[in-house]
């Protein structure tokens, strides 16, 4: 049996806005795909395109102008109305006019019809991604006619240094014991939660407690095996030892959904 190998995980902190997706991306003209908004999963809006016959194509994309140099991954929230296998779908960034020739090609994981999803792809290059003038949406198969959405598209920075995290994820129960349970006790799910810890050697400015901040915890370097979701930095420690190391713990409460690993 094989077993999963933390060694190459991750903390990802912080996050510059890519594109906020309010208004219909429409700066791409591929026959078949009608551009539009629907009710999002961040602010009011989310980007909606509609296809019909499109096969394999860049769906949509918008202008930006963005410097992702001092990023390490990206982070967006994807819905459909279809199922779709991871890869399916692509997110691209790139440096000339309506993704000609992407710099970024990331994948989507798999999608479940109509359902929300946040995703990440770590990107593959920062260095060359400094002058972003185009986002865009692929359908790297041919897949059936739908709609495909997209929200909140932001880049996000590895924590450096950090060595270890801990994450606790748990619900409450309510008691709903009466008489007619013949002395059984009734348990229903209550309210889910989440908080934890992580911790490395000081690299960089310190994280602020108070501050809301996107953490992504990576198991390993395998795509989709991470735990993603919001959270406030609600403790900070220093410590420094004998042999001049400076490490930083840092503790966390969750706010909102937490969003498991898929794979």
């Amino acid at each position: 049996m094989a077993h999963t190998s933390g060694k190459n995980g991750g903390v990802y902190t912080g996050s510059l806005e890519i594109e906020d997706c309010e208004d219909a991306w429409n700066e791409h003209t591929e026959a078949g795909v009608a551009h539009s908004t629907t009710t999002g999963k961040v602010g009011t809006n989310a980007a909606r395109e509609t296809t019909t016959t499109v096969g394999i194509a860049v769906l949509a994309t918008e202008v930006i102008t963005k410097d992702l140099t001092a990023y390490d991954a990206v982070v967006w929230w994807a819905r459909t109305s279809l199922t779709t296998s991871a890869g399916d779908l692509q997110l691209l960034l790139d440096d000339t006019v309506e993704c000609g020739t992407p710099l970024e090609t990331l994948n989507y994981p798999a999608l479940t019809a109509n359902t929300w999803k946040q995703c990440f792809a770590v990107l593959s290059d920062p260095s060359s991604d400094g002058s972003l003038i185009s986002v865009g949406v692929k359908s790297a198969v041919d897949l059936a006619d739908g709609t495909f959405d997209i929200d909140d598209v932001r880049a996000v920075a590895e924590a450096d240094g950090i060595k270890s995290w801990t994450l606790d994820y748990t619900t409450s129960t309510l008691d709903t014991t009466d008489f007619a349970d013949s002395g059984v006790r009734s348990l229903l799910p209550g309210i889910s939660q989440w908080s934890g810890s992580f911790e490395g050697y000081k690299d960089g400015v310190p994280l602020s407690i108070g501050s809301e901040v996107y953490l992504l915890f990576g198991e390993s370097n395998t795509a989709y095996q991470g735990w993603m979701g919001k959270a406030v930095i609600t403790g900070a420690h220093p410590n420094v030892s004998y042999d001049g190391l400076v490490t930083y713990s840092y503790d966390f409460d969750g706010t909102g959904a937490l969003e498991a690993p898929s794979a």
